[in-house]
């Protein structure tokens, strides 16, 4: 249906049901524009207006009446014809008059109400706008929050970190103090190593003429064993128990020799050094006991002339 229809349609039914026949109201009615509803609403007015003249008309005289009447009735019916069409178009023309003035204040108000429409339009997009705008608002807000959240977790680690940072520099300190202490302490025992490896070098060089004593005597007692024929199997023995001790300080010299090298090898590490030297001291200290014990084992010589077993 077009605007016009269901403008006329909406006025015919106010007008129906004794409700004012507006602008406003037809076009509530109508369901159209402002616009649509005072230009067709004029329309129907009008239509209205021409269709109550056209009931309003005097109608023929009918013949019958003409007859019966003469001419003064002719005249009497024209003046009171005449004087009611008169009173007729007084009463349109202060009606059109009416309406003209009511429809200039429909179209004023249609105007209005367009340019409130307008309004109300710009004052929806201002408040959509507001709205956006708080929405916004809101989550700038809340973004701020979770970033100040978010920097006081960072800033209690970073106090977390550096409390920790702090005690492990106190507790590097305290190794590093440790640590000088345990170099303190590994130079005296590397000191202490030098006194033992030269100690035991003393012992070897000891042992080494020990040796050596050992071996003349070895020797001498192979000569006496020589010329004492009758006490062969005395100097048999006794050269056994020679090459035995021999043999046991030969083995003794050797693992002083490697007691020195190991006390040599173990100086870089001082507390290892330090220990392995005692250790060698001790080993020194035990092989020239069992080098005195092996010298006061030995036999004596045997005279030349003696009787065996003397």
């Amino acid at each position: 249906m077009r605007d016009k229809e269901r403008v006329f349609q909406a006025a015919d039914e106010l007008t129906a049901e004794g409700a004012p026949v507006t602008v406003t109201s037809v076009r509530e009615r109508a369901g159209c524009s402002n616009a649509a509803a005072t230009r067709y609403l004029r329309e129907w007015r009008d239509d209205r207006v021409a269709q109550d003249e056209a009931r309003n008309a005097l109608p023929e005289l009918p013949a019958a009446v003409g007859t019966l009447v003469g001419r003064g009735t002719e005249a009497l019916w024209r003046a009171a014809v005449e004087a009611a069409r008169a009173e007729h178009e007084a009463a349109v023309a202060a009606a059109d008059d009416a309406l003209t003035a009511v429809v200039g204040e429909a179209d004023a108000l249609a105007a209005r109400v367009d340019e409130a429409d307008a309004e109300l339009a710009q004052f929806r997009a201002v408040l959509e706008s507001a709205r956006e705008s708080a929405r916004a608002a809101q989550e700038e807000r809340s973004a701020t929050e979770r970033e100040r959240a978010e920097a006081v977790a960072t800033n209690a680690r970073l106090e977390t970190e550096l409390a920790d940072a702090r005690a492990a520099l106190a507790q590097a300190r305290d190794e590093l103090a440790e640590e000088r202490a345990a170099v303190v302490a590994a130079e005296r025992a590397r000191a202490d190593a030098e006194a033992a490896r030269a100690q035991a070098e003393g012992a070897a060089v000891g042992l080494r003429e020990s040796l050596t004593d050992v071996r003349a005597a070895l020797q001498a007692a192979r000569d006496e064993g020589t010329r004492a024929q009758h006490d062969r199997a005395s100097a048999e023995a006794a050269r056994a128990a020679a090459d035995a001790s021999v043999a046991r300080l030969e083995g003794e010299l050797s693992a002083a020799k490697e007691a020195l090298a190991a006390a040599r090898a173990q100086a870089a590490d001082a507390e290892q050094a330090r220990i392995a030297a005692v250790a060698g001291q001790a080993q020194a200290e035990g092989t020239a006991a069992g080098l005195r014990e092996a010298l006061e084992a030995l036999p004596s010589p045997v005279p030349a002339g003696s009787p065996s077993g003397a």
